[in-house]
């Protein structure tokens, strides 16, 4: 996969994750990306090993997972805040993805993500070490 590949599906995950408070969909992306639809979903599903509609699922679900167990939101605000249109579509896809109910969700407090924010590249420094930089953790290493 070509670097201008790359370049372009980050430019698509930078806007659907600006967008996961509304609904999204293939058209509407592509149009914001200046790809034709068919070209996009190709791409997208080659290089991220999903389609872009479940993709944008996933990560409204999990977005909405973290309200409902860090917030005291009410569940019907949640579910407008992750792009959908009303309570029982929301609660529908979010029993589907989790196996639970949003109310029984959030009772059992324990948040985990169904899909964090796909990272293609990591704009960091590789750092190289020595066999001097190694050594066994000491007591003082550890944060109480």
């Amino acid at each position: 996969m070509g670097n201008q590949s790359v370049i372009s599906i980050e430019a698509v995950i930078d806007y659907i994750e600006s967008h996961l408070d509304g609904k999204l969909e293939l058209e509407m992306v592509a149009e914001a990306v200046h790809y034709s639809k068919y070209h996009l979903h190709r791409l997208f599903t080659e290089t991220v090993g999903m389609t872009i509609h479940d993709y944008v699922q996933r990560r409204q679900l999990t977005e909405a997972a973290k309200l409902l167990v860090f917030s005291d939101k009410p569940i019907i605000e949640i579910a407008f805040i992750c792009g959908y249109e009303s309570q029982q579509s929301f609660s529908l896809a979010f029993k589907a993805m989790y196996k639970s109910p949003p109310a029984e969700y959030r009772e059992e407090r324990s948040f985990y993500p169904l899909q964090l924010r796909f990272i293609l590249h990591r704009r960091t420094t590789a750092m190289e070490f020595t066999i001097q930089d190694i050594r066994l953790a000491e007591k003082k290493d550890i944060v109480d």
